[in-house]
């Protein structure tokens, strides 16, 4: 465990099999310069970063298909959405596709991200991360943000068929999602496991389906912000798909016009959940 390494002190620790917890807090732009090859870390299975976003990403660039089993990085800064895809690309390029259990990606709360409302990760960013077949833990804390629609949410419940707690979450949300309640419907379809959700969608879109599908073992439903104009609708529809669920909670901090209204109209949605 190191918070700070150089090139040739990150090179040997890369061919000793004993390594399997790393802990960074950056790495310089020179590790680009060092020997690739299939044999870097070769037991590594817990990776953990504290630093700027460039730092995991050189790494997970010099490095090949990594056994981990959990990755987790926190950054003190905001991330743009261009550095948040290249870091995501990275993953996918660096970490086995099958190991993989658990990703944990933490953004900085920064006051002056806020007035950012096209700085939401885009969904082609999350889309990186679909090729980790085995995850049952995805956390992604946005200081603004995550693009996410319909069409997304659903290709991710499919992607990720052992996912047991799934949290995309952000300090602020911006603008109205364009995910819908009807998205919700992926999960019970696609994600037996799920126990834990968490995401912001457009709950003023009532779904028409009736499709027969549930999921009893979720238990933790956060909306975060998520929009909402009248309780009794949604509250059957989530009572239909999620049919143990007794509580969902909402973001305190969303300071938009409006979001304190839609926290009573989801307090209303609880009371109603059979």
């Amino acid at each position: 465990i190191t918070d700070t390494v150089d090139p040739l002190a990150l090179e040997h620790l890369s061919r000793l099999s004993s390594v399997r917890h790393l802990r960074l807090g950056g790495v310089p732009p020179t590790i680009s310069a060092l020997p690739r090859d299939k044999a870097l870390f070769p037991s590594l299975q817990k990776l953990y970063f504290f630093s700027r976003i460039e730092s995991p990403t050189r790494f997970l660039e010099w490095c090949n298909k990594l056994p981990l089993v959990k990755f987790e990085f926190q950054c003190p800064e905001f991330s743009t959405p261009d550095a948040v895809h290249h870091l995501f690309s990275a993953a996918s390029h660096g970490i086995s596709h099958s190991s993989l259990m658990k990703f944990t990606f933490t953004d900085f709360d920064n006051s002056d991200s806020w007035s950012f409302p096209n700085h939401l990760i885009r969904p082609q960013s999350l889309r990186s991360l679909f090729c980790f077949v085995n995850l049952t833990s995805m956390s992604v804390l946005s200081a603004v943000g995550i693009d996410l629609d319909d069409s997304t949410v659903t290709d991710m419940a499919r992607s990720w068929p052992y996912i047991e707690c799934l949290q995309l979450r952000s300090y602020l949300c911006y603008p109205v999602p364009r995910a819908t309640l009807q998205c919700l419907e992926a999960f019970p379809a696609y994600c037996p496991h799920l126990t834990t959700l968490c995401l912001t969608l457009d709950a003023t879109v009532i779904p028409t389906s009736t499709a027969e599908i549930s999921l009893p073992c979720l238990q933790e439903l956060a909306v975060e912000a998520s929009p909402i104009s009248t309780s009794l609708p949604v509250a059957q529809f989530i009572t239909r798909i999620f049919p143990s669920l007794r509580n969902i909670s909402t973001q305190d901090k969303d300071f938009r016009l409006g979001a304190k209204q839609y926290s009573r109209l989801w307090r209303d949605v609880v009371s109603l959940l059979a």
